[in-house]
């Protein structure tokens, strides 16, 4: 290769930075191929941050002696919980209220991205491209129900009084904190809206959604050692 010949040429280049912003964060579409209307990357902003607001609750009653840190975090899981089957159910009506003819699928994502046309902020097709929904009816319970698990040990785990104790330092505990639940949205995103593309050119066939669990397991593992250590 010689030295004047770039390493991505200006069609990867476009590929990579669409695509590296969806791997890292877990599955929002914050750089599409076309124009869209602002109200998606607004709509996938909330639902990106709704598992920390949800926890925020869980988190703000703990802080002002209100509730135990169990109850807080059986509270923001059930949150949790409610809305992954909210946004689930959302999907299906979405689905059955339009009817599509979808073309055959080619494996190769490197190809360019479908246009779609939305109507409105809370349109059929504004809801099925942000939340592609689930092939199965018992991974929306089986997903649903990670996700509120995770949160409910998420808002345990990141309790800022329990990390202060911990680290005894009012910055670490800020880092962990905000870091934390930016991590805890990305598992979140991933399981229940819609799952992370990772940047390979070609993509292994996932027909039991085995993908989405990725993520989530690997915050699981984390947090169970790390409560198991204190």
């Amino acid at each position: 290769m010689g030295p004047d010949v770039p390493l991505l040429n200006d069609y990867k280049q476009e590929f990579f930075l669409k695509r590296f912003p969806q791997t890292v964060l877990g599955g929002p579409r914050f750089k599409l191929g076309y124009c869209a209307p602002p109200y998606i990357y607004v709509n996938q902003i909330i639902l990106f941050l709704t598992p920390w607001v949800l926890g925020g609750v869980g988190t703000l009653l703990y802080q002002l002696d209100i509730m135990k840190d169990y109850y807080t975090a059986a509270l923001s899981g059930g949150l949790m919980l409610v809305t992954a089957l909210i946004l689930q159910m959302t999907n299906l009506y979405a689905r059955q209220k339009t009817v599509t003819v979808e073309r055959m699928q080619i494996q190769n994502t490197l190809r360019d991205e479908d246009e779609y046309e939305f109507s409105s902020c809370v349109g059929s097709e504004t809801v099925k491209f942000i939340i592609p929904g689930k092939k199965y009816i018992v991974n929306i319970v089986f997903h649903s129900f990670l996700a509120g698990v995770m949160c409910g040990l998420g808002t345990w785990y990141l309790l800022p009084n329990r990390i202060t104790l911990l680290y005894s330092n009012i910055g670490g505990t800020v880092v962990i904190f905000v870091f934390g639940w930016v991590t805890i949205c990305i598992g979140e995103y991933s399981l229940i809206i819609n799952t992370a593309i990772e940047t390979a050119t070609f993509q292994a066939l996932d027909t039991y959604e085995i993908t989405a669990l990725m993520r989530p397991f690997y915050i699981f593992v984390f947090i169970a050692v790390d409560l198991a250590h204190r």
